[in-house]
């Protein structure tokens, strides 16, 4: 499973992490399983008029113990009947469970068939959906989504992962769609205006991978070696649809090769649905996807939706075929699913792609646990399983497979890969499974990294100084761990991996950290050019490295790996000297240099804001690399009430741009930049259309950074049920930035109060990422209020309200305090900038270079200094 966002909202607000445990959150531990589900027979006709469904599921149990009761889970299921054996069989129904009372006990190793016959208008786990009054367009389709427990919403199941069985599904639907489920279908029998269609599942898997969608799609086809691959769309889409998933076959093989595991199912089916609640769901054979990352020729200059298409292919083998045992262990399905896109990434494009990306992740994990909180990837206290689906579980699960990775090598960890998956195909796994497979392959007891990253908090905060020793010879590298330990995050043992290049070679160091502070001196003949500290970037956790800023730019240079040019730029951005703008300026515009570093360049020339880096960027707005032009034009953003920057950024946005990215970027810095004029143009950008919306959710970020009064009606405006979905959550943010500089708090109270029951989930969760924004307590009836049928949902809202409580700083006072800290800077760079041009133009002193001492002969490492305590 793909969560809907790709990066965590804030919704606390904050940047100090509160506990992820919320009030009334208990410890969860796997089911018990008196029984064992054997095969599920489900068979449905949908009622597309009515939102309704009925239809009988037939579940074959065998006994663990002798049991004379079978309890099925079952939400808001209407059971008329319960058959054992065919046989008539009591049964109570809570509205949450099903108990059926058996003829006859079962004693270990027995079985029987338990039929349920069952009407539901469901409100989890089954979704119907079609043209309103708001959507016209929407087409007509029914979906399902179980994860993690909304199997139970839609059929009666024993709904644990751990319960794998085979399975059927027999849909009755209009006769003018089709439907996909999993396995090969075997039947399909159309009577009148009504179609059957029968698919059998003949392997066994978890309740929350059984699916139907029902609808009506254009269809291709392909093969990846011997297994057949359907690709199902939306009317029209068909090139728009093959520019997602066209690589699927490659990505297969690859899979195959890193696993040792042949695709393991019969076949392969990718679904594009409205309205999908995620980003997309690994069904077992048969994934579903919003319909939404599918984009035309333009989006795809600087956009694929191959992250989604990799990780949800790569469940196939990690949570379909290695299933978690139970949630607070799903990492072992996440946590694969998001590393497997970085592998895909490194065979499919370049290892610098596999880097950025992996950077990325680790952006969203550190983001997490600044702005919302830090918890053991591994925890059970929460109030329900979804809670769990977050930057922890997806992100950080992905970055310790690549800490075992760095630690064993890359031959030992396919080793590794490899028999973990042959030991335990077909089954469920917990942590200490995958410890052990780690341990029995490549002969490492890798229990200390699964102890600090996975069962603790936290993550090494690293703090580096690389000084040259002349006369000894040698170069210090001291690092400290400055992690908080009071709540549970230990002091970390791990490699960092040190590259120092002296008369244009280079020499790799691996330290050893083990204390919470270390000094190291490395042999070094010459004054080093580079010290490259993580290259790679390879640690999982925060790295802030002090060494002169003349290494910096000449890593920016000539640096082999595409990251540690990247890290040099984000560090010549803070050093913001004239010779430091230059060198950003000039690989800015070195078409050979990877795309996120000439990209990190631009966003560092904006952080310096000084007339020289303005002048940069303005030259570079024309680059031919759309992903270095937004950033480019992103930057321009950052020089508030500059005219010449407002004029160019009007002109790109009323001449439009290949790229609808860039646009989106002009819109918003157009805001940023305070033009006067802005609102008439953004208020007419916002109805342009374009692929997610981006460019009108781009102006209105743009109307929001005016904090122009007239700009909230417009904002308001364009929250309405109705206009473009992306568009709307946009317009949320914006109202709650706006609502203060307009005095109009209370409507937007209103307003929220009223979005928060939105037919649209995504739109709920925008008001509760918005709530804290707002800072009004008045939003917090609505919010306390509020039934929310999405557990995501109502996680958010607790936390904003726990936000509001606690009085979270309100949007006005952080752009204030903002602003302040702007000026201030630009009066640092300006005595910094004088004070360099008088170190330029001085005439330099003539030095003599000392002997070395003969300390310069001992090498090797010093002891470490003792802990401070």
């Amino acid at each position: 499973m793909r969560c809907c966002h790709r990066h965590a909202p804030a919704a606390a607000g904050s940047s100090d992490p509160h506990p992820f445990s919320l009030p009334g959150a208990t410890e969860h531990y796997a089911a018990p399983r008196p029984v064992r589900a054997e095969h599920v027979r489900i068979e449905l006709d949908l009622d597309f008029a009515q939102h309704t469904l009925a239809g009988t599921c037939t579940t074959r149990v065998s006994a663990v113990r002798t049991v004379s009761t079978v309890t099925f889970d079952a939400v808001d299921l209407d059971v008329t009947g319960a058959r054992v054996d065919g046989r008539s069989a009591a049964f109570s129904n809570s509205g949450a469970h099903v108990r059926v009372e058996l003829p006859r006990a079962l004693d270990a190793g027995q079985a029987c068939d338990i039929a349920l016959t069952y009407r539901a208008r469901p409100r989890r786990g089954l979704y119907f959906w079609g043209p309103d009054a708001g959507y016209p367009d929407r087409p007509l389709q029914a979906w399902t989504q179980g994860q993690d427990i909304d199997a139970r919403c839609w059929f009666p199941c024993l709904d644990t992962p751990a319960q794998k069985a085979t399975s059927e599904v027999i849909a009755t639907f209009p006769a003018n769609m089709t439907s996909l489920s999993n396995g090969v279908l075997v039947s399909d029998v159309t009577t009148g205006e009504r179609r059957t269609q029968h698919h059998r599942m003949a392997q066994p898997h978890a309740p929350y991978l059984v699916t139907l969608v029902v609808g009506e799609f254009d269809e291709a086809t392909d093969t990846a070696g011997t297994t057949p691959l359907r690709y199902l769309f939306p009317r029209g889409r068909r090139e728009d649809a093959l520019r997602c998933v066209a690589r699927t076959p490659k990505m297969i093989a690859a899979y195959e090769s890193l696993t040792g595991e042949p695709y393991p199912w019969s076949g392969y089916a990718q679904v594009f649905v409205t309205e999908f609640i995620l980003g997309g769901m690994e069904h077992t054979t048969a994934t579903t996807l919003v319909d939404t990352v599918l984009h035309d020729a333009r989006a795809h200059l600087d956009y694929n939706a191959e992250p989604l298409i990799s990780h949800e292919l790569a469940h196939q083998w990690f949570g379909d075929l290695l299933t978690c045992r139970d949630w607070p262990h799903g990492w072992l399905n996440e946590g694969f699913a998001t590393y497997f896109e970085v592998l895909w990434k490194e065979r499919g494009d370049s290892r610098d792609e596999a880097d950025h990306h992996r950077a990325l992740d680790l952006e969203a994990y550190l983001s997490e646990t600044r702005e919302r909180y830090a918890r053991p990837i591994v925890a059970r206290k929460f109030q329900a399983p979804m809670d769990l689906f977050d930057r922890h579980l997806y992100e950080k699960g992905g970055l310790v497979l690549h800490e075992l990775r760095r630690r064993v090598g890359d031959d030992l960890f396919v080793r590794a890969l490899r028999h973990y998956v042959a030991s335990h195909r077909h089954g469920v796994v917990e942590t200490v499974d995958l410890a052990r497979a780690f341990e029995e392959a490549t002969g490492h007891n890798l229990d200390p990294v699964f102890d600090q990253y996975v069962f603790s908090p936290g993550h090494p905060e690293l703090k580096v100084e690389v000084r040259y020793e002349a006369d000894d010879a040698r170069l210090r590298i001291s690092v400290r761990q400055t992690q908080a330990t009071d709540s549970g995050t230990p002091v970390f043992r791990l490699p960092l991996e040190v590259a120092v290049t002296v008369n244009g070679e280079d020499t790799r160091h691996r330290l050893e950290l083990t204390d919470a502070e270390h000094r190291f001196h490395l042999p070094c003949p010459a004054a080093p050019t580079q010290v490259r500290v993580d290259p790679r970037r390879d640690v999982l956790g925060t790295l802030d490295v002090d060494k002169a800023v003349g290494l910096w730019r000449e890593e920016l240079a000539k640096a082999p790996e595409a990251r540690a040019r990247t890290e040099a730029a984000h560090a010549l951005g803070k050093d913001g000297g004239l010779r430091s703008v230059e060198a950003l300026g000039r690989a800015l515009k070195d078409a050979n240099l990877f795309w996120a570093t000439r990209a990190a360049c631009a966003k560092a020339l904006g952080r310096i804001r000084t007339p020289e880096a303005r002048a940069l960027l303005l030259d570079a707005a024309v680059t031919d690399h759309p992903r270095v032009r937004r950033a480019v034009v992103a930057a321009l953003g950052e020089f508030r009430h500059d005219v010449e920057v407002a004029s160019r950024l009007r002109a790109l946005l009323e001449a439009g741009d290949a790229s609808y990215f860039v646009e989106a970027e002009a819109a918003r810095g157009l805001g940023r930049v305070r033009a006067p004029d802005a609102l008439p143009l953004l208020e007419a950008v916002a109805a342009r259309p374009s692929f997610q919306d981006v460019i009108g959710a781009g102006a209105m970020d743009g109307l929001a950074e005016t904090q122009d009064a007239a700009a909230f009606p417009v904002a308001v405006a364009r929250t309405a049920y109705g206009q473009p979905a992306f568009l709307r959550r946009a317009a949320v943010s914006a109202v709650a930035k706006l609502a203060e500089v307009a005095n109009r708090k209370r409507e937007a109270v209103d307003l929220f109060s009223q979005l928060l029951r939105d037919p649209q989930f995504r739109v709920q969760l925008a008001v509760c990422d918005a709530a804290a924004t707002l800072g009004d307590r008045r939003l917090l009836p609505a919010l306390e209020g509020t039934t929310f049928s999405d557990p995501r949902t109502r996680r958010y809202a607790r936390e904003a309200v726990r936000a509001l409580r606690e009085g979270a700083p309100q949007a006005r006072e952080v752009a204030s305090l903002r602003e302040e800290l702007d000026a201030l800077k630009q009066e640092t760079r300006t005595l910094r900038e004088k004070l360099e041009t008088l170190t330029l133009n001085a005439k330099p002193a003539a030095t003599a270079r000392k002997p070395p001492s003969k300390r310069a002969a001992k090498r090797g490492r010093t002891p470490p200094p003792k802990r401070r305590r």
